[in-house]
């Protein structure tokens, strides 16, 4: 397992801090969940271009099925580990290979068409690992956080798009500015946090990176045509205190 904590460590350390307030015996799982999420998401990157990628994401849709379907994890570590963490979460194949779809859009530079669209993608991806991880948390508990984990997967996964000036100008629709989108965003985490209570505490480290929304936002007021940069620091103690607070 450290492989995969290493995945998670050093492409997704805000979600690989979270893991740390889990339960000591769901953490492997929460983080095969999040280095799935991480290979997932690195492939546009890695490719030169689309085809290849589409190869990429391809394999580990066949992969996920496979895995549905008793078969082998073709020795990838990672989809070994998320075997595990399927078993344990009751995760839905179709979830997983939705998020994987998804991000098919990350290949190409095709505007997004509109917010309708662009609150969709970012259901897909953010809103249903958030969702994902609360059912290996407690499976059965898992669909009272369900609406929550839709607003702040919105919330969270708009903030890292307007923290990176490349990605805003192809996810930000027509006719909307950053300013239009921060509002946006605050708007939605807004409704997230106000469901908060109402959700059985064992699901809340699913939640905890969502706690670095407004520091995101804010900075990206303040700097709008800069990447954005929290240094690691601010983050790990953001996460440290919400958790305190939400325990």
């Amino acid at each position: 397992m450290s492989g995969v904590a290493d995945i998670v460590r050093t492409l997704d350390r805000d979600r690989y801090l979270s893991t740390l307030f889990a339960p000591e015996e769901k953490q492997p799982h929460l983080l095969a969940l999040y280095a799935f999420n991480a290979e997932v998401m690195r492939i546009p990157a890695a490719v030169s271009e689309p085809n290849l990628g589409l190869i990429r994401l391809q394999w580990w849709r066949d992969t996920v099925e496979g895995l549905y379907a008793g078969g082998a994890s073709a020795g990838h570590p990672v989809a070994e580990a998320l075997a595990g963490a399927i078993k344990v979460g009751g995760l839905p194949e179709r979830s997983l290979t939705d998020l994987i779809t998804a991000h098919e859009f990350d290949l190409y530079d095709d505007p997004m068409p509109n917010l309708t669209a662009l609150e969709a993608y970012l259901g897909e991806t953010q809103s249903r690992l958030i969702q994902m991880a609360a059912m290996i948390l407690d499976r059965d508990a898992a669909p009272k956080a369900s609406e929550a984990a839709g607003l702040a997967g919105v919330a969270y996964g708009l903030a890292l798009i307007l923290g990176n000036p490349r990605r805003r100008g192809v996810f930000l629709p027509s006719g909307m500015d950053a300013t239009a989108a921060i509002a946006h965003a605050r708007n939605r985490l807004g409704e997230a946090l106000a469901l908060l209570p109402g959700i059985p505490k064992p699901l809340l480290p699913a939640f905890l990176p969502v706690s670095l929304t407004e520091t995101f936002l804010n900075r990206v007021s303040k700097r709008p045509d800069e990447p954005l940069h929290v240094s690691p620091l601010r983050r790990q103690l953001t996460l440290w205190w919400t958790a305190r607070r939400w325990g």
